[in-house]
Order: structure tokens, then C-alpha cells, then sequence
């Protein structure tokens, strides 16, 4: 039997009316191809919301990748895909000790577009969590469902504030040509810089755990004689794994994007491998020699207008699958 989570929202300071939305019906395609519509009405991203939270408590509780399906997409999908089938490999009966989550205090923040895709975010706060969840729902048309494609975790004080355009919706970002050429990076170029960064240590980035700390902690990989790491970075370039941004309130943006992560691992003679069940429920191959991990994560970036900083604020990342040899 489904079991139904629970869920408390708020309206935001740009709801979408029904009015507003039969207000615009005379000027919109049906399907929403051409005309600048909201990307969902309020009742919508509400819907869209619940319907996620009842399905989640299933496919995590019974470690279910098949129904995990039906409320993610693209990267977060990815990731929670490889995740739920290595646990399952794991705990083939599924989670004991699962807690249903909760969502509270939700604010929704929907952009008006054209064309496909289309996205709103939830910004809300899950019960027994410290951080509040920035989720991006998406969908490709209007024959699809909506899934979450991005989640961010941030503490309440470092969810930017998000500008509105004179209808009071959110102020998305467009991919491509001048849209945010104001920025220190643009949006479809954040991940190729994040890129070199993590490669060369030099760019636009800030200080931090996504940052200065990672390359430490990859130097300090490298510090045993037992065995030398390598790490490859680079920006994902699957169309379900487009980022997505949006304007902040200070003239910047927030940007989601997705990154693939690569660790090969090679041992020294006479060392062994020491291998969880997770990574063994993904892998291919014998790792007698080298042992090669692929990651992909869920970034999330605030970007400063002009020549200031981009500051990554949140990473979701899963191993995806690993390679023995």
C-alpha cells in the first residue's frame, strides 16, 4: 500500500493565479511551444511536489530504481538510480531503518517561458534536516510527467535571494546566446571553468569545501606509497544534463550544472584492494592493478554579475559505475 507522505507548503511572493493563468490563455499555443507562459500553475508545482514525496518513500524505502524513475530525472536521477540498485544489491529487502521524508515551509518559484524544457524550483525544508532542499522539477513537454532533475542543500542564510520579472515570477536564465553575458562565467560555461579549476587550481572560485579543500584533500591522496591516484574532471555534456540557471536578486545567478568526476586508482606491488559492497554491486572487472571510479554530481553555484566570484554552495554526487583492472 502507497504510503503517503506529508507535506506543508507556503505560498511564495509570486504565485501563480488562476486568474493570471486564464488571463494569458488567448495569447498561448496549447502546448506551450512559442507563447511565454508560466512553466506550472501553482496547483501544478504543488502536485508535482506531493506526487514526488509519495513515490520517494516507496523507491527509497524498498530500494526500488525502476519506481525511482517516475520522480527523477537527468542527474540527480543518475546518481539515485546507481545508488538505489547498489543498495539493493546490498539489502535486497530494502531500507530497515527508513524514515519517511517530510517536506515543510515550501516556497515555489516558477519562471515564465517558452518552449521546452521547462522548470520551477521548490524551495523547501525537510523535516529532521538542519539544510533547506532546492529541488528543480523539469519536464520536456507537456505529454511528461514532472521530475526533479537538481537538488541543492544549503543552510537557510545561504539560499540566495531570486529576482522576479515585472509579473513577479522567477527570472530564469536561458542558455546560450547573450543571456547572461553580464556574469563572471555564464551559465553553460560554469562546469568547463569548474573543470580547469579542479585540473589546474586557477580561476574564478572561491574558497571553499567544493574548492581550495578538494584539491587538498586530492593532494593528500597522493601522499602513500601504497598506491597513486588520478582525478579527471569534466562538465557533463548529455542534453538531459543541460544546466539550469536563474537570476538572484544582487544581479547574479544561481546555476545548476552537472559534473562528471573520475578517480583511477593504481596500486603498488603486493598491495590488495579493499572493496565495499556498494562499489562491488557496480563493477565491472577484476581490480588487480587499478581500480577506476566514476563519479557524477549535482553542483550548485552562485555567479556574480560582472568580474566578481563564483562560489560553488552545494554537491550531490553518487558513485555511477567502476572499472577493474
Amino acid at each position: 500500500m502507497r504510503l503517503r507522505g506529508r507535506l506543508a507548503t507556503t505560498t511564495a511572493g509570486l504565485v501563480v493565479s488562476l486568474a493570471m493563468a486564464a488571463g494569458l490563455s488567448g495569447c498561448m499555443t496549447v502546448h506551450g511551444e512559442e507563447a511565454v507562459v508560466p512553466a506550472a500553475t501553482q496547483d501544478e508545482a504543488e502536485a508535482a511536489l506531493e506526487h514526488y514525496v509519495d513515490v520517494n518513500n516507496e523507491a527509497k524505502r524498498d530500494y526500488d530504481a525502476e519506481q525511482n524513475d517516475e520522480i527523477e530525472a537527468g542527474p540527480l536521477g543518475a546518481i539515485d538510480e546507481a545508488g538505489l540498485t547498489a543498495r539493493a544489491a546490498e539489502q535486497p529487502n530494502g531500507d530497515p531503518d527508513f524514515e519517511p521524508l517530510e517536506l515543510t515551509d515550501t516556497q515555489f518559484h516558477i519562471p515564465q517561458q517558452a518552449g521546452w524544457p521547462k522548470f520551477f524550483v521548490a524551495d523547501t525544508k525537510p523535516r529532521g534536516y538542519q539544510n533547506r532542499w532546492l529541488m528543480v522539477f523539469t519536464r520536456n513537454s507537456i505529454d511528461e510527467d514532472w521530475r526533479v532533475s537538481y537538488l541543492a542543500t544549503l543552510p537557510a542564510e545561504r539560499v540566495p535571494e531570486f529576482a522576479q520579472d515585472d509579473d513577479g515570477y522567477l527570472e530564469d536564465i536561458p542558455l546560450g546566446g547573450r543571456a547572461g553575458s553580464d556574469l563572471a562565467v555564464a551559465p553553460d560555461e560554469v562546469g568547463a571553468a569548474y573543470a580547469d579549476y579542479l585540473q589546474g587550481g586557477e580561476g574564478r572560485f572561491s574558497e571553499g569545501r567544493f574548492t581550495t579543500e578538494v584539491l587538498d584533500e586530492r593532494e593528500e591522496a597522493n601522499s602513500s606509497p601504497a598506491y597513486q591516484v588520478q582525478f579527471q574532471d569534466a562538465p557533463a555534456e548529455e542534453e538531459d544534463y543541460a544546466p539550469v540557471a536563474m537570476r538572484t536578486g544582487d544581479g547574479g545567478a544561481l546555476v545548476f550544472f552537472t559534473m562528471h568526476h573520475d578517480e583511477r586508482q593504481t596500486l603498488a606491488p603486493g598491495q590488495h584492494f579493499n572493496l565495499n559492497a556498494q562499489v562491488e554491486a557496480l563493477l565491472e572487472g577484476t581490480p588487480t592493478q587499478s581500480l577506476t571510479l566514476h563519479r557524477l554530481a549535482v553542483e550548485t553555484a552562485t555567479v556574480a554579475e560582472g568580474d566578481g566570484p563564483v562560489d560553488i554552495l552545494s554537491e550531490v554526487a553518487g558513485l555511477i559505475t567502476a572499472e577493474g583492472e
